[in-house]
């Protein structure tokens, strides 16, 4: 009899890492229903609906689609329970995937694993006291988190990261290339914001570069209209394919905080991080916030190896200088790059996909 498995995933990320690790997964051994994205659905796995319609930036969108959102919980429930699943299986997003796990939970016998464990060492430490009830298992991207999980009896294994299974060993800068990524963001509230910002950046660089902007195809269109009136050459992509590729080519990478910065850095493409959100949801999230810097890899080496520039230090003249000073120094990229890479060898090159898809099979 085949094993059922629903998948939820919160964003584009983690609709990648989901489908990174249930590619290899036998369509005779398991059946699957997905809250997802275009990933899961390359793979074959059907989605009941995607997870553009339940990702919202900040507490004030969050507030404003409160409704919304409870209805997708409520249908995602319902359509769970229908489904019966011997797994639920969640990447990321414990905001919506926790309430939906325990409400199922509450109405039939199943198990639950999450990946992409939520940040309690870094802001509300307390929620491990309900991942404890509800959560049977969490994997770890990050060698780090243990502590953490290990401290509230949680049950938790260390993975690695998936973008990382073949990381290859970086020797020196060869790039000759003129081209600049720019990633102002993955949802259309994030575009909005940093566009305007990075636009300004552009027009203080060099004119004979150009601009790459990895994107989604929910997005293109939107951003496409917003770059057609400007006169410097850019080039927009969608698939993984391309966004790797120019990566790979860019001598420098502009990136919004989060999960884009990993894909950067796997193609090593020197990086600057920059964030803005809203001041009413600076002011809010600020006072429970407890590390010191917001890119992931410059907590693991918990030093700024990537250059942060955030919220008040987020300006025009802040990002176009520090572009500006890199890219006249082939030597600070250089070292910009080398700085990353250590840090990011305490959770690259493991067998993630495998040790994931190990436990599963032993454990439902």
């Amino acid at each position: 009899m085949k094993k059922k498995i629903f998948i939820i995933t919160g964003e584009e990320s983690g609709d990648k890492l989901a489908s990174l690790i249930f590619s290899k997964t036998n369509t005779q051994d398991y059946e699957f229903k997905a809250i997802g994205g275009q990933n899961l659905k390359n793979i074959g796995i059907p989605i009941l609906f995607d997870n553009k319609d339940i990702t919202y930036f900040g507490i004030t969108d969050v507030i404003l689609n409160i409704f919304k959102i409870f209805r997708k919980i409520n249908y995602t429930v319902t359509e769970c329970v229908r489904f019966k699943p011997d797994l639920i299986f969640s990447v990321d997003c414990p905001d919506f995937s926790f309430r939906v796990i325990e409400k199922v939970k509450k109405k039939i016998n199943t198990k639950a694993y999450h990946f992409v464990a939520p940040t309690i060492w870094s802001w509300r430490e307390r929620r491990a006291i309900k991942i404890k009830k509800i959560i049977d298992h969490i994997f770890l991207l990050f060698p780090f988190e243990k502590k953490y999980f290990d401290k509230y009896q949680i049950n938790n294994s260390f993975v690695g990261h998936p973008f990382f299974l073949k990381f290859k060993k970086f020797d020196n800068l060869e790039k000759n290339s003129n081209m600049i990524s720019i990633c102002p963001g993955s949802r259309k509230s994030e575009i909005t914001k940093m566009l305007p910002i990075l636009i300004k950046v552009i027009k203080k660089l060099d004119k004979n570069y150009t601009y790459h902007f990895p994107t989604t195809s929910q997005t293109y269109e939107y951003l496409e209209e917003n770059l057609k009136q400007y006169d410097f050459k850019y080039i927009i992509s969608t698939n993984e394919q391309d966004k790797n590729y120019n990566f790979s080519k860019s001598i420098l990478t502009i990136a919004k905080s989060g999960t884009i910065s990993l894909d950067v850095c796997k193609n090593f493409s020197p990086l600057i991080t920059i964030y803005k959100m809203s001041l009413l949801n600076y002011l809010l999230i600020k006072p429970f916030v407890k590390v010191k810097y917001v890119n992931i890899v410059n907590i693991i080496a918990n030093k700024e190896v990537i250059p942060e520039l955030i919220q008040f230090d987020c300006t025009v003249e802040k990002i176009s200088n520090l572009a500006n000073k890199f890219l006249s120094n082939k030597e600070l990229l250089n070292k910009n790059v080398e700085d990353y890479i250590k840090a990011i060898s305490s959770f690259s090159n493991m067998t993630t996909d495998e040790k994931i898809l190990n436990y599963i099979k032993k454990n439902i």
